[in-house]
């Protein structure tokens, strides 16, 4: 009797309960011209239940044909249903004995693993290495990659175009293109060694999977990667190589720890993978949990807290944006008929830290990093939902009479299912406390208290990220600064000339609310060279608040540039009645 895997994903027409994919090869030519991929993909399925068709999604694709076991075979695309895409329908009929596999394919003649037939000669990345290059002339070049590593679809990604890359690291590389080489290598040479082997001290007995861990730098339209609106990660998490944009590249090494959480990611969402999005909070919380550890181990313990402390911030304005009762404000949403990109947000992310943090605290450290590993081994190269974590993680504890005291003070049902925020950590907040001091000058000076005069030295000795803790504390006082005092930051501090942009979106993000009309064309101007969700979308409603007109007109000038997600996120921003 074959075991029946239960309806865990609300998010799929397809029937993946009667089915187990076991092998995909995908055979794709790269047309530029057309934009687009064409060839074929070979699936190899385990029959898990009796079902007379296979169902699949699908998204956009011209089908010409689909076969079964190499003959011909009855299959329909169906009407697109949004906001899932279009059933795919193929007939197997009623002989296929449970157990056994079956092979589905689109044109049955290429059986190559992972192969790509580019139409000129450029390198090709394919969530991996480019390798295996079988043959090549002056108008294309054929590329084999396999991954050996079970991973889920979304994770399955391809990047072509003038690329080169560097070593940095003794297991590491960049990719961009050969213009920003240089710029990329320096940036991220001297940490990247660092942050892998704080990562593989944590997981203990859980092997980094991937080889070497390699990141691709992507033009600057790219709108996110492992990213949330509101925080500061600049990635994809695709395995072998993580996919980045170039905000990370901002002259003064001030990003790269976010390295750590793409890092993370290698074991958390890749290696172990929620099982749909309503989990998201397992492969996201458990990404920044991890990534607040490595951050621990590389600099100090209050480095994490502070982290945690910009991480709240974003909780808080996710939190704030959707409302506290609103479903999407839940460690676990209910999206039965809801696009999951429409729930996208920091909460899966902080509140789902908060979750693990808690659970650190209540079992104390020590045994919590002895969970760690146990967690990961046991689902490795799997998927996991909310429950099975749940189950784990008390009969880990069961024989320790301590541990299980304490955890059957959990309520799990408020974490799980509660909306709005979860309790508040005690953070330590001495790396904050410099920042804050500073920001109480500015809220004196703005409500007329002081004769606080601002200067340049102000800011000396503090990092970036100090600076934005400082931007953040600010974009909350209550009325907003004034437009004068805004302006006069900027200058002060040179904010808009920066090449961070996690400085100069949270300026001009004040700027705005303060009615500063001088920084209404500079931020317009600055929206159309970027294209990251977690700097566009809150610097578009930023403007759309102080000149709506302005904002939508400077959408409508740079939409082609942004990708089709971040341009349907801002649309729904800009025009929607929400």
């Amino acid at each position: 009797m074959a075991t029946i895997t239960k309806l865990r994903d609300p998010n799929t027409l397809s029937n993946y309960d009667k089915f187990r994919t076991r092998h995909i090869a995908a055979n794709f030519k790269i047309n530029f011209e057309k934009k687009r991929l064409e060839g074929n993909v070979v699936l190899n399925l385990e029959v898990l239940d009796r079902a007379k068709e296979v169902v699949l999604d699908s998204s956009f694709v011209d089908l010409q044909d689909v076969t079964l076991n190499g003959s011909a075979v009855k299959w329909k695309l169906e009407e697109r249903s949004e906001p899932f895409g279009s059933p795919l329908k193929v007939e197997i009929g009623d002989n296929i004995e449970i157990g056994k596999e079956i092979v589905l394919d689109d044109t049955p003649d290429v059986k190559a693993t992972v192969q790509f037939k580019i139409e000129s000669p450029l390198p090709v990345i394919a969530s991996g290495l480019p390798r295996d290059i079988s043959s090549s002339s002056s108008d294309t070049s054929i590329y084999h990659f396999e991954q050996k590593v079970p991973i889920p679809s979304y994770l399955f990604a391809l990047a072509s175009g003038d690329i080169k890359t560097a070593e940095i690291g003794p297991r590491s590389n960049v990719a961009t293109g050969p213009d920003e080489l240089a710029a990329a290598k320096w940036e991220m040479e001297e940490d990247m060694e660092r942050f892998i082997v704080a990562a593989e001290k944590i997981l203990g007995s859980v092997p980094y999977a991937w080889g070497t861990y390699n990141v691709l730098v992507l033009p600057p339209s790219f709108p996110y990667g492992g990213e949330y609106n509101d925080m500061p990660f600049h990635w994809m998490e695709n395995p072998v190589y993580t996919f980045a944009t170039p905000s990370i590249i901002s002259g003064d090494k001030e990003n790269i720890d976010v390295v750590a959480h793409e890092l993370a990611h290698s074991w958390s969402g890749n290696l172990v993978s929620a099982c749909s999005w309503e989990d998201f909070w397992l492969n996201e919380g458990w990404t920044v949990y991890l990534e607040r550890r490595i951050l621990a181990a590389v600099h100090n313990e209050p480095f994490r807290d502070f982290s945690s402390i910009i991480g709240w911030k974003a909780l808080t304005d996710s939190v704030n944006h959707f409302g506290e009762e609103h479903e999407f404000t839940k460690l676990i949403p209910n999206l039965k008929g809801r696009d999951p990109d429409d729930a996208f947000s920091s909460i899966p992310y902080e509140k789902g830290f908060t979750f693990l943090f808690y659970l650190e605290k209540l079992v104390g450290k020590e045994k919590f990093d002895t969970f760690i590993p146990h967690y990961f081994n046991k689902f490795a190269r799997k998927s996991v939902d909310s429950q099975e974590f749940k189950q784990t993680f008390i009969d880990f504890f069961s024989t320790d009479p301590e541990a299980s005291d304490q955890i059957q003070k959990i309520d799990w049902d408020t974490w799980y299912y509660a909306p709005g925020f979860p309790p508040k950590p005690d953070f330590d907040t001495s790396m904050v406390d410099m920042a804050y001091k500073l920001a109480d000058k500015w809220e004196s000076r703005s409500k007329g208290e002081t004769q606080f005069t601002p200067h340049a030295d102000d800011i000396k000795g503090l990092s970036a990220n100090q600076i934005v803790v400082l931007l953040e504390k600010v974009q909350l006082f209550e009325p907003s600064i004034s437009a004068e005092d805004a302006r006069t930051m900027g200058q002060a501090y040179g904010l808009s000339k920066s090449q961070n942009l996690e400085l100069t979106t949270r300026y001009y993000q004040i700027a705005l609310v303060a009615g500063d009309k001088t920084a209404y064309g500079p931020a317009a101007e600055l929206l159309g060279h970027i294209g990251r969700m977690k700097y566009v979308r809150p610097l578009y409603r930023k403007l759309k608040a102080a000149d709506e007109e302005l904002a939508k007109e400077t959408f409508r000038r740079h939409e082609a540039f942004y990708h089709p997600i971040c341009r349907q996120m801002i649309r729904q921003d800009l025009f929607s009645d929400k």
